[in-house]
């Protein structure tokens, strides 16, 4: 059962990093980090936190994966 992105406390900066995997399932820390404008360790720490929300999951290799949303985005 999917949650949406309301029932889902997120930060501003968690949900556009979200709508940058949606547009984008194979984007990288580095990518999201420079497209954001924050260091790559905080958007990493955010990607810890969303994936132990349930989120979001990590498909495959780090190197070569894909991210998947797994909540309804409104």
């Amino acid at each position: 059962m999917s949650e949406s992105m309301t029932e889902t406390k997120l930060t501003e900066r968690q949900m556009k990093m979200l709508n940058l995997i949606k547009e984008l399932p194979t984007i990288t820390a580095k990518k999201m980090s420079e497209t954001l404008s924050v260091s790559q360790r905080t958007v990493e720490r955010d990607l810890s936190t969303l994936k132990n929300k349930g989120v979001l999951m990590r498909e495959g290799k780090d190197n070569d994966g894909l991210w998947q949303i797994l909540i309804t985005m409104g």
